[in-house]
């Protein structure tokens, strides 16, 4: 019975001993992929993926120097050492009338950027000037004048004024409102033009289509939908017509012609002048009076 018992206390060691030796050639075989992967990322930051050439793609209006020297990036550069959204951040910012700048990396040794041009959308008014911002948001100038043919909107109190900048409005209900008209000009094929847009007042908001027909569409709620309906209704119109156009509750617009509101505003400045004229005929002639105060305190008494 003993030697049994030296037998099987002799096999656990070596069961033992051979699950020591199993780990350590996982540990060293883990060891040892760690190491070649720290030697390849050494190599690829160092001496591989180094720039040998830089292409400039897209429709910018700059130079391919101009492009290279605002993304900060020359040749021998590593490409892997690039950070490409800092870079691109970057490049907007100082490119100003460029919307986009986007960088790849082209192993072994080219990197490419492409830059689109910035199109002019918006003239937004605001207190000190017009901000003239593209179809992105991003703000191009800061101006006294508008450019003529963008949408014109006004209301808008904007937290950021610096070209190169992106447009952000100081409160929410701005921002969303904006966003929102900026969807439905992207997403839906107007067949009257929006010119401008009033949020001066958010419970009353102003749109003009084409310049000759004011929507006042109530607040910012269901906004597409209010667009859309406003669009079937002009559309019901003579070409070239002139009007008032006016959101009553939910489903319901009222249209008034431009000629009839200005004949009865005529009609209401008319019939207000003439009570005027007949109230002043109709005081007596000494009812004027004149208020003289005393020269002295002999006066007074």
């Amino acid at each position: 019975m003993r030697d049994i018992e030296k037998l099987n206390m002799s096999h656990d060691a070596d069961t033992r001993r051979i699950r020591r030796r199993r780990r350590g050639r996982s540990l060293y075989a883990l060891l040892g992929i760690i190491l070649t992967f720290a030697i390849i990322i050494t190599l690829s930051m160092t001496i591989f993926f180094n720039i040998k050439t830089i292409r400039v793609t897209g429709d910018a209006e700059y130079t391919p120097e101009e492009i290279v020297e605002a993304v900060g990036v020359s040749k021998g550069d590593n490409m892997m050492r690039i950070h490409l959204d800092e870079q691109e951040t970057k490049a907007e910012e100082l490119l100003i009338n460029a919307e986009q700048v986007d960088i790849q990396r082209q192993f072994p040794s080219t990197l490419v950027i492409d830059v689109q041009k910035a199109i002019p959308a918006y003239n937004v008014s605001y207190e000190e000037g017009t901000l003239i911002v593209s179809e992105q948001n991003k703000i191009l100038r800061n101006s006294m004048d508008p450019v003529e043919g963008l949408i014109s909107i006004t209301g808008y109190e904007p937290e950021e004024t610096t070209p190169g900048k992106r447009l952000s409005a100081k409160e929410e209900r701005q921002e969303k409102i904006f966003s929102s008209f900026q969807e439905i000009l992207q997403e839906m094929d107007l067949t009257v033009p929006i010119a401008s847009i009033d949020i001066s007042d958010l419970n009353n908001i102003q749109v003009s289509f084409d310049h000759r027909i004011e929507f006042s569409m109530g607040n910012w709620s269901e906004i597409p939908y209010k667009i859309r309906f406003a669009e079937q209704v002009i559309a019901e119109q003579p070409e070239g017509k002139e009007g008032y156009l006016t959101m009553i509750g939910t489903n319901q617009c009222s249209f008034r012609n431009k000629s009839d509101v200005e004949n009865a505003e005529k009609a209401a400045e008319w019939k207000a002048a003439a009570q005027q004229e007949a109230l002043t005929e109709n005081m007596p002639e000494n009812s004027e009076t004149v208020a003289v105060l005393p020269e002295s305190a002999e006066q007074v008494e």
